[in-house]
Formats: C-alpha cells, structure tokens, sequence
C-alpha cells in the first residue's frame, strides 16, 4: 500500500514543515486540515471563506481527487 501524503509546503504554507501522513486520501486530509485549523489558525484567520476553501482544494488536488465542487484545473 503506498502511503500517502501532504506537506504545507505543497500547499502553499511557507515556512512549515509539517507532513501528514496515512494510508487512505481521508485520513491524510483529515491529519492536514486539523493541522491547518490549529497550527496555523492565524492564516485561517486572515483568509476569507472562499480563501481557505481553495487552500483545502489543493490540499484534496495535491493528494489526487477532486472534491467535487465543481472546479477542474
């Protein structure tokens, strides 16, 4: 089984080292984005709804799967 995973460097987060990291696209996402809501709150914080929507999109496109909102790149 490959593993799977995503750094906040991969998603834009400067100057984080972070990597979460599982065995299924939902538990790495879930590690992620709990990570992005505590860790790095004051981003959250600063962003607007539509700002940190996309921020969790590249989460899910970096691992390989739309989130079915719609958008394609």
């Amino acid at each position: 089984m490959k593993i799977k995973m995503v750094k906040c460097s991969d998603v834009g987060i400067d100057g984080c080292n972070y990597m979460a990291i599982g065995d299924s696209l939902d538990e790495v996402e879930q590690n992620m984005f709990e990570h992005i809501d505590t860790e790095h709150k004051d981003i959250l914080d600063d962003m607007t709804e539509h700002q940190v929507h996309h921020l969790k999109h590249r989460v899910s496109t970096f691992l390989g799967r739309s989130c079915g909102c719609g958008h394609h790149h």
